[in-house]
């Protein structure tokens, strides 16, 4: 076995060994309802950190994609009885920290969920954050990385960009888990 394949067992191990199989059953079946219908989409929040080897519980599945990405995939998924596509503002559940004082954060988004395998989906179109009364910021837009799940390339969103996010909203404690996957040598 040469070096290159031998690293791709080894990341495939980590990967497996981490995230739980059920999510794992939940993308490739995502990966069959939408692979042939040319929509972008990239998996994100706790799962993609998982999938890259961060010490984390997933909660759901997230899917990050356009306006158009997040109607394709409602269509796609119609006999899971999704919601209705709603432009919704949402706050979440942990507040960013500056100079000591908290702000709630909120996001904004096309947005609608389903469930897979038992699994919650949410799936956020031009998904956008805001900190307290600021202005919203520009639509969550980056370069996937991918990994390979179970064969099939997955686009998800990268640690570079989890870690700015965390970092910028002041999860110290998150943005930690980040950088020391971030860091790892290589073998």
């Amino acid at each position: 076995m040469n070096a290159t394949n031998k690293e791709a067992l080894d990341q495939l191990a980590q990967i497996l060994t981490i995230t739980p199989q059920q999510y794992v059953d939940a993308l490739l079946a995502l990966h069959d309802k939408l692979d042939d219908k040319k929509v972008k989409w990239v998996i994100s929040g706790n799962l993609a950190e998982c999938l890259r080897t961060v010490k984390v519980k997933p909660e759901c599945i997230e899917i990050i994609t356009s306006k158009i990405g997040a109607e394709q995939i409602c269509q796609a998924v119609q006999e899971l009885k999704p919601q209705q596509i709603s432009f919704q503002t949402q706050r979440l559940p942990r507040n960013v920290v500056i100079e000591q004082k908290d702000y709630p954060v909120y996001t904004r988004s096309h947005y609608f969920e389903f469930n897979l395998n038992g699994l919650v989906v949410k799936v956020h179109g031009d998904l956008q954050y805001k900190v307290g009364d600021w202005d919203w910021g520009d639509i969550f837009d980056f370069n996937p990385e991918y990994v390979y799940v179970a064969g099939k390339k997955t686009a998800v969103t990268p640690l570079s960009v989890q870690y700015q996010l965390c970092h910028a909203l002041g999860w110290t404690d998150r943005a930690e888990k980040i950088l020391q996957v971030t860091k790892k040598p290589l073998p």
